[in-house]
């Protein structure tokens, strides 16, 4: 009797472990994404000014459950297809808000505006609000002091609703050019570059404070210091492109050093010439 009850036992816990295995899943189940890392631009296939959708994709990826959920619905095996999968359907046949007779996407990237766009266009369709997209040049009036305060409250506010924001960083270079018999020197444009800011790092101070920020050239964290022109030394910085954009002039915007963003240092620099970062333009909850 008793090896017939250890025989029935056994057979007992061999049905119930085979019936375990032959349960079905449920056909709604959808797959896990894995999420962990930063988006590398340098993962897109179709062009090296891949900053724009990977931004998009790290600001989803490192925001609130919300945005995670609709970074989980972009379709691709890997993050260069899931760049050009948001590319193709919101930037490359999509028109400019910029130029209506053009595409968004170009050859040069996406421009700010149109980054904001496409963005608000993918946020709709699952059903998330809409981000706002201010440049962060500085008010007729605006004390230095209260515009690096605004700022910085603009980061804060987008943060501080789960928001990791988008910041765009321009480069501006001196250049002397020949023009006739003499020599010209003005200000020009050097490079435009997107990070996403993942929290804001150092106290507010009068002299700037400090960002961690999501480098997607090389997809790694790196800090950057935003400040105003400290010198007493005004520049020039352009407010929107070079076709339709205006030039402002005195302390316009934040400078930013940046030193582990080598994609906006201008070719050919030397000593001589006078470089500077500035931030931009911000994509947010503000």
């Amino acid at each position: 009797m008793r090896r017939i009850g250890c025989g029935l036992a056994l057979l007992l816990i061999c049905h119930l472990a085979v019936a375990q295995s032959d349960k079905v899943e449920p056909l709604d189940r959808k797959p896990v994404i894995p999420v962990a890392g930063i988006v590398d631009q340098r993962d897109f296939p179709d062009s090296i000014n891949g900053c724009g959708p990977a931004s998009i994709l790290n600001l989803l990826k490192f925001s609130g459950p919300e945005y995670l959920s609709a970074y989980q619905t972009i379709l691709g095996p890997d993050e260069g297809i899931r760049m050009r999968s948001l590319v193709d359907k919101y930037f490359k046949n999509r028109p400019s808000v910029v130029y209506p007779s053009r595409n968004r996407w170009g050859v040069h990237g996406i421009h700010s505006a149109d980054l904001v766009s496409g963005l608000n266009e993918f946020l709709d369709e699952k059903g998330i609000p809409k981000l706002e997209g201010q440049y962060l040049d500085r008010q007729k009036e605006e004390s230095a002091s209260n515009h690096l305060k605004r700022c910085h409250d603009l980061i804060s506010a987008s943060l501080d609703r789960d928001v990791s924001p988008i910041l765009s960083l321009r480069s501006y270079v001196v250049q002397r050019r020949k023009e006739g018999e003499g020599e010209k020197v003005g200000w020009e444009t050097g490079y435009h570059h997107y990070v996403v800011v993942r929290r804001i790092s150092s106290p507010l101070l009068e002299t700037g404070f400090e960002l961690e920020v999501l480098e997607p050239y090389r997809g790694k964290k790196t800090h950057i210091y935003l400040h105003p022109e400290s010198n007493g030394q005004p520049f020039r910085a352009l407010k929107g492109l070079l076709q339709n954009g205006k030039w402002l002039g005195g302390e316009p915007f934040l400078l930013a050093l940046a030193p582990d963003l080598p994609t906006l240092r201008p070719r050919d620099v030397t000593w001589e010439h006078r470089y500077i970062v500035v931030s931009n333009f911000l994509i947010g909850a503000f």
